[in-house]
């Protein structure tokens, strides 16, 4: 049996940066259809830190991390892996708005 890791749920939104390095909402006006889920691998570099966390996905896109849910080993690959956590966060205003938008639309 292979060896077992910690593994998460890691809901976050797309983000695309401007011409001068920073990250925005890809989409201003997001649905819950904007939220996506990943999980943490068994060969994931870096260190969740928790929600306004930005992380790369295997094709290396950035997402903010917006939640962070459990998950059982056994369900792991109902997800698809996320690449990597870097040390960047989304500013406080976007994750925020983000954030509020996800609450509402998950109540």
């Amino acid at each position: 049996m292979a060896s077992k890791y910690s593994t998460a749920e890691l809901v976050g939104v797309m983000l695309k940066q401007d011409l001068n390095g920073q990250y925005h909402v890809e989409n201003t006006a997001l649905q819950l259809a904007d939220f996506h889920s990943w999980r943490v691998g068994k060969h994931t570099k870096g260190k969740l830190r928790g929600p306004g966390q930005i992380f790369l996905t295997e094709q290396n896109m950035a997402v903010a991390l917006v939640e962070v849910k459990s998950l059982s080993f056994k369900n792991r690959h109902d997800f698809t892996v996320m690449g990597r956590f870097t040390n960047e966060t989304l500013p406080d205003e976007q994750f925020n708005a983000a954030l509020q938008k996800y609450l509402s639309l998950e109540a």
